[in-house]
């Protein structure tokens, strides 16, 4: 017996050899070893007593036994992508213990088969939700079922960029959760078993031992690595004083799979922020299920030193491109109803997308027409272009999160103004700038002329004095919109409130459908009252049509 174990383990020393090959993060290859492959048999041996005992004995006897086939799931799964990238496994792999024991047969679907279900083959690691959660997280979006949640990893590659330019910078993080399914015993001893994964954001119910079962979920987990400060590191600081270094990742990011059914609910960050203010609405989203069913969650990351025309300039070409790419035709039925959520500096850029300008922009910053301004063409043509714009017609909804509407006195103190000198203008951007500044003094606005290099960069354009604002204000949304404005508790008339930052007289609108006011300071749009009023919003929206 010692002798046929021995000579058994020899020849799966020898079958390893010419196996299959796992992709290592330095870019090699190596078969996958014996260790390995026993010991992802035996997870399957443990995963095939849980699948059988799932329908058998008593009701707390199938519960220890879905438990069981589960953990053996999740080891699995584990084991193999720690193994192997995902990416490299092999259809119909062979896993046996010894040769007495059964031989399995794993089953993958084919890469890229059609949603809801998902392959393997296309994901460069799985990361369990455990991993990235902590156990005692209160916010975690979960739902008890059957299977293994997970998140599927897909690094940004060139060539993934290419195929997907939509994928967030660090990569994207697909909800997900997988099943095994049995088959019967062979007459050869041997038993095939499905892998299966499910695209778990389109996927409620699943096959199981004894009948439909809801599908297990792990909502927050693909949010967090996707919104997390650590995603996004020094963006915000550097978009800040190196905007130039942060532009090739100026863009707007999906964050699942496109859906043509799913209204679009882009969320833009404010000045010296990032995305990672967006994890709690993002996460009540997923939580929710009727939310969860209605909108997509996408993001617009750019760099926050560029002044409001130019970067509200960008969201409206980012908006256009992914509106071509993922609805050429224009009517998928969500890409119609696309919601904008904008705090702060963000939320100027969001009205900016519902803005029939005419040429009161363009009239507050200059005294002569874009004819008569002394600057090259291609200055002229975006000059003109982030001045003079009109409502996105698929954009119908803007929450506006502690936005400046008439700006800030902050942004005039002298000590801000010095500050800015540490701002790294981009090339392009300073070359057109010199040419307004110094080629047209009869054509610019005495505040213009004083402030110079100031008026044209991001926080000098949120200073109450700034002539765009007071441009801005002879404009209106033309679409429904909500205000959301802080008020840190200060004594006396609602009027002469604001959020430490904001003062209120700058965040009311009178046209807005709804005010609410939350009893925080500017940075309030990651409090419960603040994400709880966004969710009611976007349930309202649903219902309007």
């Amino acid at each position: 017996m010692r002798l046929s174990s021995l000579g058994w383990s020899l020849s799966l020393l020898f079958l390893a050899s010419c196996g299959s090959t796992r992709s290592r993060r330095d870019g090699g290859t190596e078969p996958l070893t014996a260790r390995e492959k026993h010991h992802l048999a035996s997870e399957l041996e443990q995963m095939a007593v849980g699948w059988d005992g799932m329908t058998r004995g008593k009701a707390r006897d199938r519960r220890q036994a879905e438990e069981n086939y589960e953990q053996a799931l999740a080891d699995f799964l584990k084991a193999w992508s720690k193994a192997q990238s995902p990416r490299d496994w092999q259809n119909e792999q062979a896993f046996q213990r010894s040769e007495k024991s059964t031989r399995f047969v794993v089953e993958l679907d084919k890469a890229h088969t059609k949603r809801p279900r998902v392959s393997p083959l296309e994901y460069d690691d799985f990361i369990m939700p455990r991993s990235v959660i902590p156990h005692s997280e209160d916010t975690e979006a979960v739902r008890a079922g059957v299977g293994v949640p997970l998140v599927g990893r897909v690094e940004r590659t060139e060539a993934v960029k290419a195929a997907t330019p939509f994928l967030p910078p660090k990569g994207g993080n697909d909800t997900l959760t997988a099943t095994m399914h049995f088959s019967a015993e062979a007459l050869d001893g041997s038993r095939r078993c499905h892998l299966r994964l499910h695209d778990t954001l389109n996927t409620d119910t699943v096959e199981a031992p004894g009948g439909e079962r809801q599908l297990a979920a792990h909502f927050t987990a693909p949010k967090h690595l996707a919104l997390s400060r650590r995603a996004f590191g020094l963006v915000s600081l550097q978009g800040l004083l190196y905007p130039e270094k942060a532009l090739g990742d100026c863009q707007l990011y999906r964050m699942d799979a496109y859906d043509p059914n799913r209204i679009p609910v882009v969320f833009v960050h404010g000045l010296m922020s990032d995305p990672h203010i967006w994890l709690n609405a993002v996460n009540a989203i997923c939580a929710d299920p009727v939310l969860r069913k209605k909108y997509q969650p996408w993001y617009f990351l750019y760099p926050t030193a560029m002044g409001v025309p130019q970067a509200a300039a960008m969201l409206r070409k980012s908006l256009e491109a992914a509106r071509n790419h993922f609805d050429p035709d224009h009517n998928d039925p969500g890409m119609s109803r696309m919601v904008l959520v904008g705090h702060s500096m963000g939320g100027l850029l969001s009205r900016m997308q519902v803005t029939d300008s005419g040429s009161h922009l363009w009239d507050g910053i200059f005294r002569k027409p874009p004819a008569q301004m002394n600057v090259s063409e291609e200055a002229r043509t975006n000059m003109t272009a982030a001045l003079f714009v009109k409502p996105l017609p698929y954009v119908e909804r803007v929450i506006f999160i502690a936005t400046p509407h008439r700006g800030s006195t902050i942004a005039s103190l002298n000590i801000v103004r010095r500050l800015t000198s540490l701002i790294r203008i981009p090339l392009d951007s300073l070359t057109i700038v010199n040419q307004i500044l110094y080629g047209n003094t009869d054509a610019l606005s005495p505040q213009i002329t004083k402030w110079g290099v100031f008026s044209f960069v991001s926080i000098g354009m949120l200073s109450e004095q700034h002539p765009f604002l007071k441009g801005l204000d002879q404009t209106r949304p033309t679409v429904s919109h909500h205000s959301v404005i802080g008020n840190r508790g200060r004594r006396g008339p609602l009027e002469q409130s604001g959020d430490g930052v904001v003062p209120y007289w700058s965040s009311h609108l009178d046209t807005a459908k709804s005010e609410q006011m939350v009893p925080h300071g500017h940075g309030c749009v990651e409090d419960r009252e603040v994400v709880q009023e966004v969710v009611r919003l976007l349930k309202e929206h649903v219902r309007s049509k």
